[in-house]
């Protein structure tokens, strides 16, 4: 429907402008794909853990994300000491992603999305017209004196585990949209050898192709803030084991109903600042 309705003409949408509400573009649309974020089941919290404080965006109101859609095990003969059938909301955190990073944007009113969170990893360079702009979550430097990532930083790009996309999708990003190709053979001078030369893992499985910008498709994964649907954002790192291997990085890791109810306070302030926008624009 949005992409039916969208102006094949270019808006100034670019990112770091006002515009983290709006219409926008085809092309745009074009590049906007439905994102995830790995979590796990803390298994030992007191020898395991999360943030022992959480990064500073305050928490007002912390509702709890269902944890059946994501992570319940259909299947409890799959269960295990690593790997729990029902794991808790409580005890889901995520690892790859953080307040720090993240912005917000609220969508076209003709959808039915709302706010959505727009997960890092396009950059503007070259493309920066199709890229879409958001609300980041220290806006004016609000909490805290830090400046925002880099959008291709690998530490705010969560390698999400997968992808999705229909037929028609996957077309458009192999004719329009992916330097060289998203499928066999690829093409020079993108890729090397029709795309057998050597790439990391996540270049593939964690979607590092689909969503960074170096002979990459820089396309924009969304993720709703409606609690229901954020729910059905997550999967299941049913291995259990981040939390063992990365403990060095302990103070990244963060539960998801935390992270939910920090983004819960940058709604609101984008909420506040969208309205301030819209009523100096109606004098």
């Amino acid at each position: 429907r949005l992409r039916a309705l969208a102006p094949d003409e270019k808006l100034d949408n670019r990112q770091g402008s006002k515009n983290f509400f709006g219409k926008l573009d085809l092309q745009q649309l074009k590049r906007t794909i439905p994102g995830f974020i790995r979590v796990e089941a803390l298994l030992d919290e007191e020898t395991y853990g999360t943030q022992p404080e959480l990064d500073p965006v305050p928490v007002k109101e912390r509702p709890e994300i269902d944890p059946k859609p994501c992570c319940h095990l259909r299947n409890e003969s799959l269960a295990g000491p690593t790997r729990p059938a029902a794991p808790l909301s409580n005890k889901l955190f995520m690892w790859e992603v953080g307040i720090k990073f993240v912005g917000i944007r609220h969508m076209p009113e003709e959808s039915n999305l709302g706010w959505v969170l727009l997960q890092r990893g396009p950059s503007r360079g070259k493309d920066e017209a199709n890229t879409m702009s958001d609300y980041w979550s220290n806006q004016d430097y609000k909490y805290f004196k830090e400046r925002r990532p880099a959008s291709i930083s690998m530490h705010g790009i969560n390698n999400q585990g997968g992808w999705m996309g229909t037929q028609r999708q996957i077309w458009e990003w192999h004719t329009e949209v992916c330097p060289g190709g998203f499928l066999p053979p690829y093409e020079a001078p993108h890729y090397r050898f029709d795309g057998l030369d050597m790439r990391n893992v996540e270049w593939w499985s964690g979607g590092i192709s689909l969503v960074t910008v170096r002979h990459a498709c820089n396309m924009q994964r969304l993720i709703s803030l409606e609690p229901s649907r954020f729910a059905r954002h997550l999967l299941y790192h049913s291995a259990n084991n981040k939390q063992r291997q990365l403990q060095f990085k302990k103070n990244t890791f963060v539960k998801v109903n935390d992270f939910y109810a920090q983004l819960l306070t940058v709604q609101n302030d984008a909420k506040q600042a969208m309205n301030k926008i819209k009523r100096m624009e109606s004098f």
